[in-house]
């Protein structure tokens, strides 16, 4: 089954040199197929409650990966962790928040070939709804939401998935959250370019079942951020492509396709 392993990291200054060059590119190297290594741009929503995620923090690393059930198993193998010395020592007051994600549905650009230099930016949205409200819900944002999305040339591709599993490694400190205190569903879209495509989102907002649904935050808790790619990091790349994304790859007019895992 595949999916998203998702790091959000809160580092020193000083040690973001080891995390680029090092630390992302041996893990990248052991789990994942490319990794895309992210930094927190402004939504507009900082000041409301939806503006930030659970994991607030500014770097927002996306490991892609082939099977999810190794992934999360690789959460706990000390050898994807820091070494003991330096969670000790210069990264005593880091923190990493690391969740696993199954893909349940995508859409994708149909002038898309799924090359991920392609990709300037990232927003993530996680969301749980409540209880007796789920398929109604999920239901509308496959038939509405995502469709309606991804008919944006901006947009290359968006995934809903289901969370697997989570933990923080803090200091020394190792431990995994209660599954039930997690958002359970999380949604990536991948953009060509660095800024929400306003005209479908405005588009969305006027929807009566988003007002009902969204809006309101009494059947779905939702929270939004957007980041700007820094680097990708593939098998052929090393230490990463630095992002310089020119979107004009993409023709004007941009159709979607569903796929369901």
């Amino acid at each position: 089954m595949p999916g998203v392993l998702c790091v959000w990291a809160d580092l020193p200054d000083d040690a973001l040199d080891w995390y680029e060059n090092e630390y992302i590119p041996d893990m990248r190297e052991q789990n994942a197929i490319h990794t895309l290594h992210c930094e927190r741009t402004e939504t507009g929503f900082e000041g409301d409650p939806i503006g930030q995620l659970d994991s607030p923090w500014p770097l927002f690393a996306v490991y892609e990966v082939e099977e999810i059930r190794k992934a999360t198993n690789s959460c706990y193998d000390k050898r994807n962790h820091p070494s003991d010395d330096m969670l000790a020592g210069p990264l005593a007051k880091a923190r990493f928040d690391t969740r696993t994600y199954r893909e349940m549905n995508r859409w994708q650009s149909d002038d898309w070939d799924g090359d991920a230099s392609h990709i300037t930016s990232v927003t993530a949205l996680e969301f749980r709804i409540i209880p007796g409200k789920e398929e109604e819900v999920i239901t509308w944002y496959k038939k509405y939401v995502a469709p309606t999305l991804t008919s944006s040339s901006d947009v290359l591709r968006l995934r809903l998935f289901e969370v697997d599993n989570a933990t923080v490694l803090r200091g020394t400190s190792h431990e995994t959250k209660e599954k039930v205190a997690l958002h359970t569903y999380f949604a990536l879209t991948e953009f060509a370019t660095d800024d929400y495509p306003w005209d479908v989102v405005l588009e969305i907002a006027q929807n009566e079942q988003w007002r009902q649904y969204f809006e309101s935050q009494t059947v779905v808790d939702w929270q939004i951020s957007h980041y700007l790619v820094k680097r990708l990091y593939t098998a052929e790349n090393g230490n990463g492509l630095a992002k310089d994304c020119d979107p004009s790859h993409l023709a004007s007019g941009v159709g979607t396709s569903l796929e369901s895992a």
